[in-house]
């Protein structure tokens, strides 16, 4: 799913903020989602069950999905999904969402060759090019993060140094997307961003609207990114929260 050569930024987490670079979200933004798990919204939300092929060694199952007193559950089990010999949890909203804020707080995983995930998506299957905004943590280093954005199906990663290990606690992953640029947080501190260049189609910031989803995914053929996973190995990302407001 992701570019193998990868531009690494060893960015320090407690160095890369400023004050003026604090995440602020304007009161007069509107508040669409405010997802804190104490129940499933079939008008919202959506329990893929599926499974989209390689890169991913597992498909979708709905009972992968738990959602229960606050909090959501992605596990990565050994069951058959749709073909695949591996199932995991995949949750997605109904609509499309474009320009505000998006935040999601959740812990990631540390089982090598997998991937922790937020991010919006829009593609073939919605009948669009293929946009997207990425936060993804891989287990194979939980000390990092990549950040990514696609337009047109051309992507533009970079790595971040956290400054922690995000498999150990709760953390919030944001990210602020407007016609001129994107931001990245974390826990409400500035860590990375880029600009509306205007310089090729290909190079533009996301131009479609895009779903919001989290899931979490063992990888196969692509262990110079992802890291080997080890076969009938298990694990799970835990979100308590997930927030989307509009400009």
């Amino acid at each position: 799913m992701k570019n193998l050569i990868l531009t690494t930024l060893l960015l320090i987490f407690s160095g890369c903020g400023s004050d003026d670079q604090e995440i602020s979200t304007d009161n007069a933004m509107q508040i669409i989602i405010d997802e804190k798990f104490t129940t499933y919204d079939e008008s919202v939300w959506l329990k893929a069950d599926w499974a989209n092929g390689d890169p991913f060694y597992n498909g979708w199952l709905p009972e992968n999905v738990e959602i229960d007193d606050g909090k959501m559950v992605l596990a990565l089990t050994v069951d058959d999904a749709h073909g695949a010999d591996y199932a995991s949890g995949e949750y997605r909203t109904v609509g499309t969402y474009m320009y505000g804020y998006y935040s999601a707080r959740f812990q990631a995983s540390d089982l090598n060759g997998t991937i922790s995930s937020f991010f919006t998506y829009t593609g073939e299957a919605e009948g669009t090019e293929w946009d997207e905004i990425d936060v993804e943590i891989l287990g194979k280093d939980p000390t990092k993060v990549q950040l990514n954005y696609w337009r047109n199906g051309h992507e533009h990663p970079v790595v971040i140094d956290l400054g922690f290990d995000a498999s150990k606690n709760m953390h919030t992953y944001a990210f602020m997307f407007s016609k001129e640029s994107i931001k990245w947080y974390v826990d409400d501190k500035f860590i990375y961003s880029v600009e509306e260049n205007n310089l090729s189609d290909n190079d533009s910031l996301p131009v479609n609207a895009g779903k919001i989803i989290v899931n979490y995914w063992a990888a196969t053929g692509i262990d110079s990114w992802s890291g080997h996973y080890e076969e009938n190995t298990t694990s799970s990302v835990t979100y308590e929260e997930i927030i989307f407001k509009e400009f």
